[in-house]
């Protein structure tokens, strides 16, 4: 169930239609708490660019400029014009810009001239005499500073945290930025004799919320320019809420924490961001607790969070966790409550929220940064979905900035076939299809979707969830395909994007149904599907996350197999692929022989690898029933019988159809056998897992954490999550920690079959 409580503050429609587009981020400030302070400062109205996208953060800062910042950070700008109608110093003329600000500045106590009846106006600021100014401000006297200037004044306003990790002297002349930062970590202390932050006592400031900022641009009801934010006032995620903007916020501010200024009219005049307080991660997989990343870190979520995705809220512990389950593999932000728990987690708004995707003119991301306008600027790097760095960037790569996440998105997903239908129309198509698969179309595709018309071979360039952004003509890119060939043949869902490619024919071995193919178009309406070429690999380093000499992606897809057949990812799930190696816990390396195939991406990076028979999970695990003679399997016709040896699996799912089987078994051997497709149509079993066999007693078993063990003739040996069991005296098969409950529970003999594996688990257990 998804949560969506619009409070909409609105001040009437006259005003709405004057509002301004979001503030864009200042592209100049590679320092993120700097950039952070000098968009909160222009969303108070206290500092301004030296342009619309520039700040210009190392400049010199003159007394007079500190006086305009101070009177604005005080919420009295509009109180300036009364204050300019004099002059009291003789260096500050009343014709000045900045002769209100400084009076207003000194009426207020805040400043003071030479003491020979000048200001300096246009002298550099001093550390020293801006922490006088700001303790001032923050209701500090003499008597609880000290009485030496400089020198207490500095070390108190180091005391209260001013100045961390700024470096300044007493006498150093203070930049914009370091200027920004420290009247930024004003706003967030508390005055002296009070219990408010300064933020509280702005003038025009009336109430504030804790909220998540999500959009300084949205639109709502036919309404545009709207700041639309996730509520905290509960501790965590309670609504969205969307206010009308006096003051304009800058898109730098979209995905942080923090709390909003309102007016007595509800608008939004300004928003003070946390420093920290959120972490972007990689999701391995999530329950309704929490969530494992792809490192191995476990995140607890505490019972009341919220994921917000699409713009919409769902509580975490019902329907939540599914929405972050769905994003395995991708990055999504996380915010932290006082306690240190997760209140609230954000999954990437995508395309929605990007101003631009453009395609990557080289490998350089600095190149790819001033594409999208935002050189300079201090970001993370996502590619198809996960955690990178410019290591990744290639050539051909689509790319948009989610301002909501400070994150530059990578993409490499392509797919190349022939164009078989656009709506409205190919030049301006809001969706087309290419190799049966029907995907969305962005404006910035248009132009080179012009190129082409319907019957076409056009190779596709896709954003991260799955948008076109470009098209090309095959002869200058064409989409390297992997994919998964559907065990009926009808289908392929290529690695990593997961699309899904169809046609009316579908050419390929049967004996490649259910396993990883190389996949092109043949023509509109068919696909050809042939088998990976293994080829030499190197080493498999887990912890340094190389192949050879060739790193692996990020996003790399993992699948294993037995050799032939059907592939897994590496728990045991048909069809699917990991994104880690965690089921590999007893080794960092594995040498060549385990590495079937392996594919890299344009940048030189392994995205999709096929490994063999390593953890064992690719098997299904019971007792093997043989047939022979007329009891097997007759692939003849007519009057030509001919009957082929056969077995099937007793476990818990029940006994399993029939499967072709050339290996030798001996009936009524606990095994576990590997499955492919024959060219006949039917399942053959294209590789058999012995089983070692121990006893062991109920007291011999033990849970660590969420894994149980058993220690068996002196060795500790872990038991499989799907471990099957058999209860003789039912004859009853049962599987899991479920099965295993009722199997300690009785008195009986236990005999254990364990695979043959390096890292082996106990996978059937006998009660009898």
């Amino acid at each position: 169930m998804k949560k969506r409580l619009l409070a909409l503050l609105l001040c009437g429609a006259a005003f709405l239609t004057a509002i301004p587009a979001a503030s864009a981020a200042f592209v100049d400030i590679p320092d993120e708490t700097t950039a952070l302070a000098a968009a909160s400062l222009q969303g108070l109205g206290v500092v301004s660019g030296t342009s619309d996208t520039t700040f210009d953060p190392d400049a010199t800062l003159t007394r007079a400029q500190l006086c305009t910042m101070v009177v604005n950070a005080m919420g009295m700008g509009d109180q300036v014009s009364v204050y300019a109608r004099k002059t009291l110093f003789s260096d500050v003329s009343s014709s000045s810009w900045y002769n209100g600000y400084v009076n207003l500045a000194y009426s207020q106590g805040l400043v003071n001239g030479y003491g020979d009846g000048t200001f300096g106006p246009d002298d550099a600021v001093t550390y020293g005499q801006a922490a006088a100014i700001l303790l001032r401000m923050l209701s500090y006297t003499t008597q609880e500073i000290g009485s030496v200037w400089p020198a207490d004044y500095t070390a108190f306003a180091n005391s209260l945290g001013l100045s961390d990790g700024l470096e300044l002297e007493d006498n150093d002349a203070l930049t914009r930025g370091q200027t920004a930062v420290l009247l930024y970590r004003v706003m967030n202390t508390t005055v002296n004799g009070s219990d408010k932050a300064y933020y509280e006592t702005i003038y025009g400031v009336a109430e504030t919320q804790e909220i998540i900022l999500l959009d300084t641009d949205a639109s709502y009801g036919g309404s545009s320019g709207l700041l639309m934010a996730c509520s905290l006032e509960n501790g965590s995620g309670d609504s969205i809420v969307y206010f009308t903007q006096k003051n304009v916020q800058s898109d730098m501010l979209e995905g942080c924490a923090g709390t909003l200024l309102c007016n007595s009219a509800g608008q939004a005049i300004g928003f003070i961001p946390l420093e920290g307080g959120w972490e972007d991660v990689t999701v391995a997989s999530a329950t309704a607790s929490g969530f494992t990343a792809s490192d191995g870190s476990l995140f607890r979520v505490s019972g009341d969070a919220v994921v917000i995705s699409g713009g919409s809220l769902y509580p975490y512990s019902t329907t939540g966790y599914l929405q972050v389950n769905a994003w395995k593999g991708k990055t999504l932000r996380l915010y932290y409550g006082d306690d240190g728990s997760v209140v609230c987690l954000s999954l990437s708004a995508g395309t929605t929220a990007a101003s631009q995707a453009v395609v990557a003119s080289s490998a350089s991301l600095s190149s790819l940064a001033a594409q999208l306008q935002i050189s300079d600027k201090t970001y993370s790097i996502t590619k198809n979905g996960v955690l990178t760095d410019q290591s990744s960037v290639a050539a051909y790569d689509v790319a948009y900035y989610d301002a909501s996440a400070g994150t530059i998105r990578l993409s490499d997903y392509r797919i190349s076939g022939y164009l078989s239908a656009a709506s409205p129309n190919v030049a301006a198509a809001q969706t087309i299809t290419v190799a049966g698969c029907t995907l969305q179309v962005l404006e910035s595709a248009w132009e080179t979707l012009g190129n082409f018309s319907l019957g076409s071979e056009v190779t596709l360039l896709l954003t991260d969830d799955g948008k076109v952004a470009a098209a090309y003509s095959p002869s200058q890119l064409e989409a390297d395909m992997i994919g998964v060939l559907s065990q009926d043949g009808t289908s392929v869902t290529l690695t990593g994007s997961g699309l899904v490619l169809r046609a009316e024919t579908i050419t390929c071995d049967v004996s490649d149904q259910g396993s990883l193919v190389q996949v092109s178009a043949s023509s509109a309406d068919t696909l050809r599907c042939t088998a990976l070429s293994s080829s030499n690999s190197g080493t498999l380093d887990l912890t340094q996350g190389t192949l050879g000499s060739a790193a692996l992606a990020p996003s790399c897809s993992v699948y294993e197999w037995a050799g032939d057949g059907y592939v897994y990812d590496l728990e045991g799930n048909m069809g699917t692929a990991s994104s880690d190696f965690e089921a590999i816990t007893w080794t960092d390396n594995l040498p060549s022989s385990y590495v079937s195939y392996y594919h890299l991406n344009s940048a030189g990076q392994v995205d999709v690898l096929l490994l063999k028979d390593v953890t064992g999970n690719c098997y299904s695990y019971g007792r093997v029933l043989l047939y022979s003679g007329q009891d097997g399997i007759n692939l003849g016709s007519g009057s030509m019988t001919a009957y082929n040896s056969a077995a099937a699996l007793v476990n818990s799912s029940g006994t399993s159809g029939k499967s072709l089987c050339s290996i030798s078994l001996s009936g009524g051997r606990y095994a576990g056998v590997a499955l492919g497709q024959h060219s006949s149509g039917n399942t053959i079993i294209t590789a058999v897992r012995t089983l070692d066999s121990a006893t062991a007693d109920r007291d011999d078993f033990f849970l660590d954490g969420d894994d149980w063990y058993v220690e068996a003739d002196g060795t500790v040996l872990p038991i499989s999550s799907q471990v099957e069991l058999y209860l003789a005296s039912a004859d009853t098969w049962l599987s899991g920690e479920e099965g295993l409950a009722v199997a300690l529970a009785e008195d009986t003999d236990l005999t254990l079959y364990l695979d043959d594996a390096s890292g082996s688990q106990v996978r059937i257990i006998l009660a009898e």
